[in-house]
């Protein structure tokens, strides 16, 4: 091939390349904010929102027993965006992390002999697999995720020559120092890794001639790491917070290792057995581990000093990752990103010393300029294209992080939406919610403040994950600590979960009983009220006795008068015909009603009324709040989002098989009479949301979004409403009145 075809050549493959990795970093940005919403990162969220709503220490608002990179991170994030744009910063972190450990390999390649294109296609298969792969650990910002950035960082500012030229060397040394520092503080067994990495960089200062400079250097390296790392307990020494520190980083440390039940032996044991059962799982990393030993045995004699010390910092570093994980005595899917870059590293070795040796042999290859684009499209087809052909279909159609958070409104659970709405009317978002739960997600779901730093039960119960729980694993002070939050937050709203009841007799238990009401009880929720807004809520003032406004224009089956209406059962449902109970949201509609069902409907099928909120010029989706006969759920015109039954019933009965038919039948199948007590209800409408109470207890609550009309619709059979109130709303509805 000629010159200029050569040119053109190199210049397609640079184009494809570009393109396809462009697609990457498009498709792991905007698919990434989806995927990055794991269970510690969620967690690490709500406690920066505790810190930013009641200041104070991370350590003050929550159990961080990791050390302050991770929180102090997700506060950056949480600085420099919007609440619908946070996973969206996390994202941009995550897609930076892989660029550094792409880096870095793409970095080792080329020192140990590899060409720099084949570095580049080095580089972009372990982006690939970092940010967009299948493995647990890929797209995501767990604190490990955050270590192996930091220490790939380290690496790569150990094997560049430019960083250790004699007027850099002190700076890079330091730079080294504090990112090895900020790991082992983020996960004290991640030190020998560290010490791996410190191995090469120490190597890197004998290149500094200057014999002042090169013993300052080490002495820099040496000392940074240690005084990085006791920063942090120095910091909370000077606040006065040094015991909230100590219990977390380390006690809480204690308690999860002694929970497991193991000794030492145990340990080991436990660990050789998950090492074999992950490298038969994974078998192309086993032979990686082998082919890298056996290449470091073999060509030791040959190796330049400084390729024998990246090999010991690589050895040291694998089995500090494989030390790391069986002192931790955890193995979850996504801890193993701590061995992946460190095996990606050794592959990246073998690779660049078979290139090498190759080379050697037969010249220079004339196809390494398509080496890059060949790594992309491998890494698409072995890693699996799913997570890119949805991180390019979410670009495809983002317009705004609002957005998106409206399109996934749109779509959110109906029970979900339904305790939201009552959380709306009680308190705001971003105000405290007090949650007997195990999931961290339900604040953010809510857009609601952990109001105790105690997020989940487990902390109160000394429930250890992968462990035993005791009382004894409950750390000290915690009773008096959670004193204090329910003295500072005042939480107007505690969340329980059906499947999940509070542990009787623990002070979460008394201090729930003393200060909150049940109002509402759904299918997967309960929702407690504090006492005086549950008051204002199910009892609140009625206000002035006021009459019901009738369609205008049309010929109404309704019969008005002060305080009431009247519609006869043998009336012909209609979608217009109904009567206007308030043009604006804040206000308080109560009264009384009976429902009677149609002639026509028969007996057993009961009545059909429905509280529907709309806007007057059309332009608003219908919300509605139902009531079948013993049923009220909330729901739209398409949708029903949560039931309830009145007079504390429950659903009917199962259906059976008849043996003798083979047909489904109801036990006990039998007519039931239609619902004609009469009821006291109230329709309370906030700003956000609105619900609607029946004898004393919520039963059904919608959102508002640009609703302001409140109407009576009937659809099946009769109703007859009198002593019609209309009244004030409740105080943290968000109403200004």
């Amino acid at each position: 091939m000629n010159p200029q075809g050569v040119s053109i050549w190199r210049r397609v493959c640079l184009t494809a390349t570009v393109f396809t990795v462009g697609a990457m970093v498009v498709a792991a940005y905007f698919h990434n904010e989806f995927r990055s919403q794991n269970w510690d990162p969620m967690q690490t969220r709500v406690y920066v929102e505790r810190t930013i709503r009641f200041g104070g220490t991370f350590y003050e608002n929550g159990l961080v027993n990791k050390g302050p990179v991770e929180p102090m991170l997700f506060r950056l994030a949480e600085a420099v965006t919007s609440w619908e744009g946070f996973w969206y910063a996390i994202s941009a972190v995550i897609i930076l992390v892989s660029a550094v450990l792409a880096w870095s390999a793409s970095k080792t390649a080329q020192v140990l002999g590899a060409h720099r294109l084949l570095g580049v296609a080095i580089g972009i298969g372990v982006f690939f697999h970092f940010a967009l792969g299948k493995a647990d650990y890929a797209g995501a910002l767990y604190s490990r995720n955050m270590i192996i950035g930091m220490y790939a960082g380290a690496w790569l500012i150990a094997l560049s020559p430019r960083w250790w030229l004699p007027s850099r060397a002190p700076f890079a040394a330091a730079a080294v120092g504090v990112l090895l520092g900020l790991g082992i503080q983020t996960l004290f067994v991640s030190t020998i890794a560290a010490v791996g990495i410190g191995l090469v960089a120490w190597s890197s200062i004998e290149t500094v001639d200057d014999e002042a400079l090169f013993r300052r250097s080490r002495r820099i390296l040496v000392a940074t790491p240690p005084l990085v790392f006791i920063a942090g307990p120095i910091y909370y020494i000077v606040r006065g917070r040094f015991e909230e520190f100590w219990s977390s980083y380390w006690t809480y440390n204690t308690y999860q290792n002694a929970a497991t039940g193991r000794s030492l032996a145990n340990q080991l044991v436990y660990g050789r057995d998950v090492i074999l059962r992950y490298y038969r799982a994974w078998p192309v990393s086993f032979v990686v581990a082998i082919a890298f030993f056996g290449l470091t045995a073999a060509l030791w004699r040959s190796m330049s000093r400084r390729h024998r010390t990246i090999h010991i910092g690589l050895t040291v570093w694998f089995f500090g990752a494989w030390a790391e994980l069986i002192a931790g005595q955890r193995y979850s899917s996504h801890y193993f990103s701590i061995l992946a870059i460190p095996t990606a590293l050794m592959a990246t070795a073998v690779i660049s010393h078979v290139y090498r040796l190759v080379r050697a042999e037969r010249g220079d290859f004339k196809s390494v300029a398509a080496w890059p684009l060949v790594a992309s499209l491998l890494a698409i087809a072995a890693g699996g294209g799913q997570h890119l052909t949805l991180g390019l279909q979410a670009a495809s159609s983002y317009s705004s992080p609002q957005k998106v958070a409206s399109e996934r409104r749109a779509i959110e659970p109906g029970k979900q939406r339904s305790v939201r709405a009552i959380m709306d009317l009680a308190s705001a978002p971003g105000d405290p919610l007090l949650a007997w739960t195990e999931f961290p997600w339900v604040y953010l779901n809510y857009h609601r403040v952990a109001a105790t730093r105690w997020i989940w039960k487990s902390f109160m119960l000394g429930q250890i994950y992968l462990g035993r729980s005791s009382p004894d694993y409950v750390l000290p002070n915690t009773w008096e600590r959670f004193a204090d939050d329910m003295a500072e937050a005042r939480p107007p709203i505690f969340l329980e979960e059906v499947a999940l009841p509070v542990a009787a007799g623990t002070p979460f238990h008394l201090y729930v009983n003393s200060n909150f009401e049940s109002v509402y009880t759904g299918t997967d929720n309960i929702v407690h009220v504090r006492k005086d807004l549950a008051q204002a809520i199910l009892r609140g003032d009625r206000g002035h006795l006021f009459t019901p406004i009738a369609p205008v224009g049309a010929t109404t089956q309704w019969e008005i008068d002060e305080g009431g209406a009247l519609l006869a059962a043998d009336t012909v449902a209609s979608f217009i015909d109904v009567i206007e109970l308030s043009s604006t949201r804040c206000t308080r509609i109560s009264g009384t009603y009976v429902s009677e069902a149609s002639p026509e409907s028969g007996v057993g099928t009961g009545t059909f009324l429905s509280f529907r909120f709309d806007r007057a010029d059309g332009t608003a989706d219908n919300a509605r709040l139902n009531i079948v006969g013993d049923q009220v759920f909330s729901g739209n015109d398409t949708a029903i989002f949560d039931t309830t039954y009145l007079g504390g019933g429950g659903p009917p009965a199962p259906l059976e098989v008849d043996p003798a038919t083979g047909e489904a039948v109801r036990p006990n199948d039998e007519a039931l009479p239609p619902d004609t007590s009469e009821h006291e209800f109230a329709v309370v409408v906030g700003d956000r949301s609105a619900v609607l109470v029946i004898d004393g207890a919520i039963h059904a609550a919608v959102r508002l979004d640009d609703q302001s009309r409140l109407s009576l619709e009937v659809r099946q059979g009769g109703v007859t409403v009198t002593d019609l109130h209309k009244g004030a709303p409740p105080p943290g509805s968000g109403c200004t009145d």
